[in-house]
């Protein structure tokens, strides 16, 4: 396992857990580097609370048509 430091300026504790939250749930998805031709959708509540990831794309398709 690596650790990974980021330096954000300017946000509180709660900022910063959620900012974790989003990053751990893009990364375990695979929404952040195993989606290709395709979609991450990051959903948020009506209060802004981080809701959950959606992937939208085609896992096979046949490219010779």
């Amino acid at each position: 396992m690596r650790l990974i430091d980021l330096q954000i300026e300017g946000l509180n504790e709660q900022e910063l857990a959620r900012v974790e939250d989003i990053l751990r749930g893009l990364i375990e998805s695979g929404g952040l580097f195993g989606v290709k031709s395709g979609q991450t959708i990051i959903h948020f509540d009506k209060y802004g609370t981080f809701m959950g990831i959606e992937l939208a794309y085609w896992p096979w398709r046949n490219r010779n048509v």
